[in-house]
């Protein structure tokens, strides 16, 4: 007796290509979410970043702002800690220096940089800022890119601006522009 294995063939090859196109869609539908997600907190932070850069060019002429220049010489970024209460500075100076090591260990020059509660550019930076809460951070990177944390800073937060301002864009200094 002769049995037919073409049709059994056939219907595992029907089988195999209705698999391959249900992953297919799963993969591009995963793709599409990450490339959403990954652009709104890109975004947040790249429009609490470019709204509040300018404000901090303003901030220039301050003696802090200054001095940042020198710092980074021999640092890639700069966390800045506006000091509010002394718990929440506290709690902010750990999670600051805490991602600052995580950050360093990548090979990153970071420097942590506090600012007197009394100095009065304090509250000339927080006003140009628009920061009415604080401890605030600011992250200034080498390259001239800045993020502004405000409110809850947290770890979390913290990488995510670093991770941002690394990879943006600046012609002739971050790498990934043409000169």
């Amino acid at each position: 007796m002769v049995t037919n294995n073409m049709g059994k063939d056939k219907n595992k090859m029907q089988r195999w290509m209705i698999v391959l196109c249900v992953l297919g869609v799963l993969m591009i539908a995963g793709a599409v979410a990450y490339i959403l997600i990954t652009r709104s907190i890109a975004g947040s932070l790249q429009s609490d970043a470019t709204a509040n850069a300018q404000a901090l060019d303003s901030a220039g002429e301050m003696n802090w702002v200054k001095s940042l220049t020198a710092k980074y010489e021999t640092n890639d970024f700069v966390f800045v800690i506006l000091p509010g209460s002394d718990d929440a500075t506290a709690e902010v100076d750990k999670v600051v220096k805490s991602a600052s090591e995580q950050i360093e260990q990548g090979g990153t020059n970071v420097e942590v940089m506090t600012l007197n509660r009394t100095d009065p550019e304090l509250s000339l930076t927080s006003e140009r800022l628009a920061i009415q809460k604080l401890p605030a951070v600011l992250i200034c990177s080498a390259t001239g890119q800045r993020a502004i944390l405000k409110g809850d800073v947290t770890g979390e937060k913290l990488m995510q601006a670093y991770l941002t301002l690394q990879k943006a864009c600046v012609p002739g200094v971050s790498g990934c522009c043409p000169k």
